[in-house]
């Protein structure tokens, strides 16, 4: 009887697992982390966007009550526009010329209305970075633009919604409202 000389084969098995595999699995998971950092920038940036909004939008309706508030019959509404072509505002709005805070007399008007303004675009000054604003009222409505500086936009946002003269006034942030009185 013949007796097998042969050594048996064995196969190799991979035991661990090789360099290149390794180095893929950290490219993947570098690439993952990337994507969840950038995720978490865009969240804080639209976060930041949205608190604008907000505030705007509260603004818009500050200036709309104060409207209806010192709307008396008849009258026109237009003491209360804001007109002209887009600066961004450098320092804070001056005071009215007439204060009608606290007084015993009664305003008029015109004095209420000069003095409603000066005090929103006060507010709108010390709420949205270089706040300003276009207002036009006609009839029983008024269109409200609220213009701010958005230091975060990387391009022109003005051609959606702001008005007609701001067209050229760079990288700002415009919300238009239009109210009934």
């Amino acid at each position: 009887m013949m007796t097998d000389t042969r050594q048996p084969q064995h196969r190799h098995q991979q035991v661990g697992a090789t360099l290149i595999e390794v180095l893929v699995s950290i490219l993947l998971m570098a690439l993952g982390i990337l994507a969840m950092a950038a995720m978490q920038a865009n969240a804080v940036q639209y976060g930041k966007t949205s608190e604008m909004r907000s505030l705007a939008t509260l603004l818009a309706n500050d200036l709309a009550d104060r409207m209806r508030a010192n709307h008396p019959e008849g009258q026109a509404m237009s003491a209360y526009n804001i007109t002209g072509t887009y600066s961004a505002p450098t320092s804070m709005p001056t005071d009215a010329s007439t204060s009608c805070e606290g007084k015993t007399i009664t305003c008029t008007y015109a004095q209420m209305a000069a003095y409603d303004l000066a005090e929103w675009k006060k507010q709108l000054y010390r709420h949205l970075p270089q706040g300003t604003a276009y207002v036009r009222a006609v009839s029983n409505q008024v269109d409200i633009w609220i213009v701010w500086t958005d230091p975060a936009a990387a391009v022109d946002l003005t051609a959606d919604s702001c008005p007609t003269d701001y067209a050229a006034s760079g990288t700002v942030r415009c919300m238009y409202f239009r109210v009934a009185l």
